[in-house]
């Protein structure tokens, strides 16, 4: 290939072109890491026009050199220091830096008969009148109006990734009256068309990027938010796949964007803000340093969110159910430990900041007739401490005065309190970096922190210089700071202490924390004195509303799914909805029980040999008839698929029964994205998937020799077939296939071998209803394995526990299944029975230094498992399986747990077969959560305990995973 191509817009795959819907102006880190990802997920190939420079288009190069494709990468940094890269396709690059670039750059349109959006990527500062970006975009749109694009189709959408408020309509105005489009004899005509034929999207962007070390094309990002990018869509030009875009979100109504603005500059910002200055303050150089045990920071940020932030509700007529996803996510973002901020560079612009984003919250909180909280007065008082000089001011002649402040002689934290502190790292985790003595947080300003100081700007420079005279020695009489810190604070638009009383009032209390401050008390120790720990309780009335917040917010784990990552290949990661609708019948390569098929051949003529014979497609097309259209989704297995094909934005179809609608949509999905978009859609953390080696070829081979696995995939090797006599000849056949001896020690030897390359979180088997252990076994490891199943005791005895045992894997346990209750129905035979749970207490007092993780399928059996788990250390109970899964049991089972064993138990996990399952099964285990903890929690306050927002924090994550990975952890 030409290497010229990748600066001048050559198609880098044959017949590009054709397909080619998007095109971005710009190339930065922040439109690669979100739009470009975005417009992939709604099937766009994508133009990337770099608008000075050549870089990108030499790294392209450098790639396809190297037979990387023309696909570019993305890091994402995981919340344990692990990194995730991803692949993203390209069909052609170029810069408009060069002639050559630009002018094959505007011959695009001509070509482009598919074109739908156009990205661009440029700073505030480029939206401005006849700036580049704005001149390319119009001479770009222009050509477009040439070429008839978007004549007969959808309009053209342009999407910013840019921070200025409502930057559709800026830019359109620009385009309009560039000079460019100005000296066009037609101008009149093209305004006309930009009108009826472009929609200049107003947007909000939220993502944290950086570029890879050593390799500053590649973008660097925290995991992607929820709200990476909002787009205003009120003319409905967008497509309606829209909503179920990771980190994509649509507003379809006036004002909606509005909010979205609001909620990220007082909600995320404005706490942003109100840590920085105290942190830098106490040599806390980045953000993440929040997250330490003994760090007063976050109790101090929820106490500012409660008291002030939350006001804003009131004041722009928005339900708290808006305002506090925003707040719990921002949170968990804050406490990355491998993508801090620098504390420095966040405080730049400080009083711009004060007035932009703390101003707003302290003026909602005087509208709702409360006072502005102690925590909003240390706020503002840590940020006036960082804004006074102190010591010899060398460089306030330049064009913009530096001055130099000192930092706190020690942070003097407070305490360490238990319950804050996180969980250890995962073993493989990357260890934060860490911070040099000495850096440069900007270019120009530097920070000194062995000797105590930093060099800082803010604005003009008038703040600083009023605050100065209270850095001097002998400055900070109560008096003095008092009439500084009311004059400063009058510079701030739309704050009036002179003429306003409340705002005198806050002025004073600002002052009192700052001169405490002024005269050596570190900043975080006066924060500390403030007891930000204090309780928030909750009203009964506010209940329901907290609980439900904390549920939604929290990133779950689920702790048994057989969901494989794309990396498997299709033959293991399996999604779609025709085997949502027939999942098990007569497909190998899933281990479950199809429901939907049961509920089928319970109703219809079709005998079970003949309906396995059919396709999967007509399976799928009868079933969707028989229980979709013939009859109402009501049972749990069908409300499942109807609330999946929802979440995934297949509304519509789902109105129209439109299983050709559902099955197109479908054909489009990249199988990795999907992962993605799933267990997004889903909240999980992470997901633990069963690999069962047993089972076909594929999944041996998995265990054996597995690929790389994406960070939020782990793994559990499934032992189902040990365990259930019609599993035993699977058995004897995979021992035979991988040339192991057929004696219990060669047994051993093949499960060690999946064990070191699987690296499993535990070992999981299916006990028969027939289970039964009394006392440990004396075995024989050589002893020779036939053609009938040894006893389910002498496996666990000969192979499983001594497995554990060397490893220090735990053994999940899934009790009382009855395999081949009607044996026609295949899979779909399998029922259930008495877990018999006395052999369980035996095993467990057997086996003290193993863990047990276990679940049963016999509503009839929760009560004794939940007495069972609270005598014995070393057993976890987890999840509600397969039969056990309807909500009405799960309510049932879950109570008697909460009753027995507090937090201490799993609440739920999926044990889905399909991508699909999860959407459903864990957005029903959040509502049923909410329920059970609403109730709970209703209980406490009627006996006089008091319940607060960060007491259901942390008893939800317990319940949502926290909980499985202390028992991990724990000590026998």
């Amino acid at each position: 290939m030409n290497g010229g191509a990748t600066q001048t817009f050559g198609p880098l795959e044959e017949g590009a072109f054709m397909r080619s819907s998007a095109v971005c102006i710009g190339t930065g880190r922040f439109l690669r890491a979100v739009l470009v990802p975005a417009l992939h997920e709604l099937g766009c190939d994508v133009i990337l026009a770099q608008t000075r420079g050549q870089s990108f288009g030499q790294y392209m190069q450098k790639r396809l050199d190297e037979d990387a494709g023309p696909k570019y990468e993305l890091d994402t940094v995981l919340q344990d220091g692990s990194t995730l890269t991803t692949l993203h396709p390209i069909t052609a690059c170029g810069s408009l830096g060069a002639a050559e670039g630009r002018a094959a750059f505007m011959a695009l349109p001509a070509k482009l008969k598919k074109l739908r959006f156009i990205g661009l990527g440029v700073t505030e500062a480029g939206i401005t009148h006849n700036g580049s970006s704005m001149l390319a975009l119009a001479e770009f749109l222009h050509a477009c109006y040439h070429a008839g694009r978007a004549e007969d189709g959808p309009q053209l959408s342009i999407i910013n990734t840019d921070n200025l408020p409502f930057n559709g309509d800026e830019v359109r105005a620009h385009v309009l009256s560039c000079d460019f489009t100005q000296a066009q004899p037609d101008a009149e005509a093209f305004g006309a068309w930009l009108a009826r034929c472009v929609c200049f999207h107003n947007t909000m962007v939220d993502r944290i990027t950086s570029q890879r070390e050593g390799c500053p094309e590649v973008p660097r990002a925290e995991p992607l938010p929820y709200k990476a990018i909002v787009i205003e869509d009120l003319q409905g030009v967008l497509p309606a796949g829209l909503s179920t875009v990771p980190g994509l979100a649509a507003r379809t109504q006036p004002n909606q964007l509005a909010l979205d603005i609001q909620l990220k500059l007082r909600v995320a910002n404005g706490l942003h803000s109100a840590m920085v200055y105290a942190m830098a303050l106490g040599r806390q150089p980045t953000t993440d340093l929040c997250a330490q045990t003994n760090s007063p920071i976050l109790p101090y940020l929820e106490q500012l969110f409660e008291r002030d932030v939350v006001h804003m509700t009131s004041e722009l007529g928005c339900e708290r159910a808006v305002v506090t996803p925003v707040y719990t996510e921002w949170m968990t973002r804050l406490q990355h430990r491998h993508f801090g901020l620098c504390c420095f560079f966040v405080s730049q612009n400080a009083m711009q900041k004060l007035g932009i984003r703390l101003l707003p919250s302290i003026k909602a909180t005087l509208l709702a007739a409360e006072a502005p909280s102690d925590f909003m007065a240390f706020s503002i008082a840590a940020m006036l401490r960082f804004l006074t000089p102190m010591g010899e001011q060398t460089r306030l002649g330049e064009g913009r005065p530096v001055f130099v402040g000192n930092l706190d002689d020690s942070p003097a934290l407070a305490q360490p309190c238990p319950t804050d502190e996180p969980p250890p790292p995962p073993p493989d985790a990357v260890p934060p970096k860490a911070t040099p003595a000495r850096f440069e947080y900007t270019p120009g300003l530097r920070v000194d922190l062995e000797a105590g100081t930093y060099e800082f700007c803010d604005g003009d420079g008038l703040v600083p210089l009023l605050l100065r005279p209270l850095g001097r020695t002998g400055g900070t009489s109560a008096v003095a700071v008092g009439s500084i810190t009311e004059q400063v604070l009058s510079t701030v638009e739309g704050f009036s202490p002179r003429t306003d009383t409340a705002h005198a009032q806050l002025s004073q209390r600002v002052a009192q924390l700052l001169r405490r401050m002024l005269i050596g008390e570190p900043a975080l120790h006066v924060l500390t004195m403030l007891d930000p720990r204090r309780p928030l309780n909750l009203t009964k009335s506010k209940l329901r509303e907290a609980v439900g917040q904390e549920v939604a917010a929290c990133d779950a784990i689920d702790v048994h799914a057989h969901c494989f990552a794309a990396e498997y290949g299709p033959e293991l990661m399996l999604y779609g909805v025709d085997k949502l609708l027939t999942a098990g019948f007569g497909d190998e390569s899933l281990a479950c029980s199809p429901d939907l098929v049961a509920q089928y051949l319970s109703i219809a003529d079709d005998a079970p040999d003949a309906f396995a014979a059919l396709p999967q497609v007509t399976q799928a097309e009868r079933i969707w008839q028989a229980l979709f259209v013939e009859r109402s989704p009501l049972s749990e297995a069908c409300a499942g698929v109807v609330s999946t094909l929802e979440a995934l934005g297949l509304t519509e179809a789902l109105e129209r029964r439109s299983l050709s609608e559902i099955r197109k949509w479908y054909a489009s999905q990249d199988g990795a994205k999907f992962n993605e978009k799933v267990l997004r859609l889903a909240k999980l953390k992470y997901v633990v998937t069963s690999h069962a080696p047993f089972f076909s070829s594929r999944q041996l081979q998995a265990c054996l020799a597995p690929p790389p696995r994406p960070p939020r995939y782990r793994a559990a090797l499934e032992l189902d077939a040990l365990l259930e006599p019609h599993g035993w000849p699977s058995v004897l056949r995979t021992l035979e296939a991988t040339d192991t001896t057929l004696t219990l020690e060669g047994l051993s030897v093949l499960l060690e071998r999946c064990i070191v390359t699987l690296r499993p979180e535990y070992l999981s088997c299916s006990t028969p209803h027939t289970f039964a252990y009394a006392t440990p076994h004396v075995t024989v490891p050589n002893t020779a394995l036939g053609e009938v199943a040894p006893t389910v005791a002498l496996i666990l005895d000969a192979v499983l526990l001594p497995l554990c045992r060397k490893h220090g894997l735990p053994l999940l346990l899934r009790m009382g299944t009855r395999r081949g209750m009607n044996p026609t129905l295949r899979l779909a035979g399998d029922g259930l029975g008495s877990a018999r749970l006395e052999s369980l207490g035996q095993l467990c007092a057997a086996h003290p230094k193993t863990k047990f993780l276990v679940t049963v399928l016999s509503d009839a059996d929760q009560h004794e498992l939940a007495v069972l788990a609270s005598r014995f250390p070393n057993v976890h109970v987890w999840g509600s399986w397969w039969h056990a899964a309807l909500p009405s049991l799960v309510r049932a089972s879950s109570a008697i747990r909460l009753e027995v064993l507090g937090t201490q138990f799993t609440f739920t996990a999926s044990s889905a077969k399909l991508h699909d399952q999860l959407i459903h099964k864990w957005r029903r285990g959040r509502d049923l959560l909410t329920e059970l903890l609403t109730a709970k929690y209703g209980e406490l306050l009627e006996r006089g305990w008091r319940v607060s927002r960060g007491d259901i924090r942390r008893d939800v994550h317990r319940l949502l995973g926290g909980a499985y990975e202390e028992f991990l952890r724990k000590r026998l």
